[in-house]
């Protein structure tokens, strides 16, 4: 899973420009207003973005838990099938009187 770099855009840039314009420009308080209130949105749609981001990456981190758990539980298959058929083999080598059959090979 390859990481990616995510740019976070300005909270001004992201608010309509029209919040502040809109205001009587003889009147500070307003125009003061205006520009709170398009930093406001714009971190309220920054906060939208980064959700979306934070989302989309447990979203992959999920898949990726998934695909891991499903590995893990084919091993374990695996292993438990070893457990079975492991007691069988070790008796039938365990009863053999003559092991020098595992030092040469035979060519058939």
């Amino acid at each position: 899973m390859p990481l990616t770099r995510y740019q976070v855009r300005n909270e001004y840039g992201l608010a309509d420009p029209e919040l502040y314009r809109a205001a009587d420009k003889d009147d500070p308080e307003a125009l003061l207003e205006g520009v709170a209130m398009a930093g406001l949105v714009g971190v309220l749609r920054q906060l939208g973005d980064l959700a979306e981001f934070a989302a989309e990456i447990f979203h992959d981190l999920h898949e990726e838990v998934l695909a891991t758990a499903s590995r893990g539980h084919s091993l374990m298959a695996r292993v438990q099938q070893l457990e079975v058929e492991f007691p069988l083999i070790e008796k039938a080598l365990l009863s053999q009187t003559n092991h020098s059959s595992f030092f040469f090979k035979s060519r058939c």
